[in-house]
């Protein structure tokens, strides 16, 4: 289990968040998760099946997840664009330096290592004593459990809370994924990001074009045509977009 802290919006430095993220770990691979984002999916998936109302959104801040496969640590980036889900495919190459610097984080002896990725500088604390050597997000490849790691801006940051074992975690999370996604690499991936930037509401668009064009939905007693739909999300995607700016993997989403 991680803290993880961040600034989503890298024009508002002082508005740093916080989500706690989960490890999960199996012989298998391995799942890196929002612990909220687990929870709401999982209570949808249940209360779907006794076809009842789900009366609390999503209170995540992180809807992506990454799963790395054991042993090549080949690692899948699920996110969305607007309605689209995505699975990315990747192998980052991680080439780290591992420092003599030792200190002791939460009881357990860490040793530093620093590293570039993703257009930035990390800065690492490992416990070799930990030989699981996985990370938080898609860090791996140190000789033991990455216990702790941040950029050197300090604007993202995982901190290692505790471990403990869970049977059904890794298998659990797989089976809320009932959404399909569309498989891709990263270069496809960043195509898919410029063209979102430029029309984040074609999703929606598609989704009326291919229905009823005179379609229309009351919410609070007013009436809204297709052209308030579209309108209201793209004003609501472009205000995503211009406030969460500030990704782990700039190189991703330039």
């Amino acid at each position: 289990m991680y803290d993880y802290s961040f600034v989503s919006d890298s024009t508002n430095i002082n508005n740093i968040e916080n989500e706690e993220m989960i490890l999960d770990i199996h012989e298998e691979g391995s799942v890196f998760y929002s612990y909220k984002k687990y929870k709401f999916d999982s209570l949808v998936i249940e209360k779907n099946r006794r076809r009842e109302n789900i009366l609390n959104g999503d209170q995540s801040k992180i809807s992506y997840f990454v799963e790395k496969q054991y042993p090549n640590f080949e690692v899948i980036y699920h996110t969305n664009l607007g309605y689209t889900h995505y699975a990315v495919l990747d192998k980052p190459s991680i080439s780290w330096k591992l420092e003599q610097e030792k200190k002791i984080i939460n009881g357990i002896e860490v040793q530093k290592a620093i590293s570039n990725f993703g257009n930035r500088s990390w800065i690492a604390w490992y416990a070799k004593d930990i030989p699981i050597f996985d990370g938080p997000y898609k860090f791996s490849g140190l000789p033991g459990l990455i216990i702790e790691i941040t950029d050197t801006k300090n604007q993202h940051q995982f901190k290692f809370i505790g471990i403990e074992k869970n049977k059904n975690g890794y298998l659990e999370f797989l089976k809320t994924r009932t959404k399909k996604e569309q498989k891709l690499n990263n270069t496809e991936f960043k195509s898919e990001w410029k063209l979102f930037k430029k029309d984040p509401a074609r999703d929606l668009k598609f989704n009326i074009f291919n229905s009823n064009h005179g379609i229309k939905i009351n919410y609070d007693g007013k009436d809204y045509s297709t052209s308030d739909m579209i309108r209201h999300q793209e004003e609501k995607e472009n205000e995503k977009i211009k406030r969460s700016n500030n990704f782990i993997e700039l190189s991703l989403y330039n």
